[in-house]
């Protein structure tokens, strides 16, 4: 979807909410400490900060927001506003307020017809908590944007890649959603395929989750201004 937009003309802002420092498999990969330590999170942290980045200079995108909430956190800060300390990096405190304003700023200022975040019903805690966080970002935008939510963590879904070379629509407890599918040529297929080499942290713990979103579509749900 970013190359589509970037190929017709488009802008494209990628607002990142968490600074991915709070996996404990990623860390202890990258650092070969098991356990980690705080300081191993961090290193952590940096080095998904500089994977995407490279991952978006691949597709094109330069105006990358890096909002540096806390990983394994956003479940806990959207239920509470009470403060709260990463226990991974010690990095905090953090609120739901602020985080909240930070990425309602980092959407309002490019005035977007179209807004992309995780979806809210995400198996996935920190995911799901994103999703919500956006919906809350966007509810008061005027004019209203389009919402489109994806999905990336689902105890069926997506199926492995040996199913075939298309994405199939969500099932189950999405059917009465209406989802959009986006067909890629050849070349954006292989961009993103490059974009998402870049995340070399991630590959060795959930590459086979990866591969499974490299086919030739990409499906998003339709949240509102259908």
């Amino acid at each position: 979807m970013i190359q589509r937009i970037l190929s017709t003309g488009g802008t494209v802002r990628v607002v990142v909410l968490t600074a991915g420092d709070g996996y404990l498999e990623a860390a202890a990969a990258l650092t070969g400490h098991d356990p980690p330590t705080r300081v191993d999170y961090c290193a952590l942290g940096a080095a998904r900060a500089r994977e995407i980045r490279e991952a978006m200079a691949t597709l094109g995108v330069r105006d990358v927001v890096l909002l540096a909430g806390p990983d394994d956190g956003l479940a806990t800060l959207w239920a509470s506003d009470a403060p709260y300390t990463s226990p991974h990096t010690g990095r905090g405190p953090f609120t739901r307020t602020a985080l909240l304003d930070a990425l309602r700023s980092s959407i309002a200022a490019v005035s977007p017809t179209l807004v992309v975040g995780p979806d809210p019903r995400d198996h996935h805690p920190d995911h799901s908590a994103a999703g919500r966080f956006t919906d809350a970002a966007v509810v008061a935008l005027s004019p209203r944007p389009i919402v489109l939510t994806y999905l990336v963590h689902d105890t069926v879904w997506p199926p492995p890649s040996k199913t075939g070379p298309v994405m199939p629509i969500p099932g189950l407890e999405y059917a009465a959603t209406p989802w959009v599918s986006i067909g890629l040529d050849a070349a954006e297929l292989a961009t993103k395929r490059a974009a998402m080499a870049a995340y070399r942290t991630e590959w060795p713990i959930i590459g086979g989750l990866l591969d499974r979103f490299l086919r030739g579509n990409e499906v998003f749900a339709v949240r509102d201004g259908s």
